[in-house]
């Protein structure tokens, strides 16, 4: 199976994103996004509203991580969200649903 490559260039190739200034994600800031998604509950993953404070100590704790860094996640998410949204692009909320490493 052959790996795609980093994020970016695959949030490059995607219509309305390819223009944008993202920032870029080191190795080990990836690795910390994947434990805090791994850390979530298959319904947490499908409605990120669900995520209130009790269950994000939980995935912090569980990710290693902080809650500040579940908390800019999740901003992230949602920004990401309303971009697509904005552009016209399809974008599915339960994304993150599907997003196991």
């Amino acid at each position: 199976m052959q790996k795609l490559g980093p994020l970016d260039q695959l949030l490059k190739m995607m219509p309305g994103v390819g223009n944008l200034n993202l920032p870029e994600q080191s190795g080990q800031e990836l690795k910390r996004t994947e434990a805090i998604i791994n850390s979530m509950t298959p319904g947490e993953r499908h409605d990120h509203t669900i995520i209130n404070g009790g269950r994000r100590k939980r995935i912090a704790r569980g990710s290693g991580t902080s809650i500040q860094e579940v908390n800019r996640l999740l901003k992230q998410f949602v920004s990401l969200h309303r971009m697509m949204k904005k552009t016209g692009g399809r974008f599915d909320p339960g994304a993150l649903r599907q997003m196991k490493f």
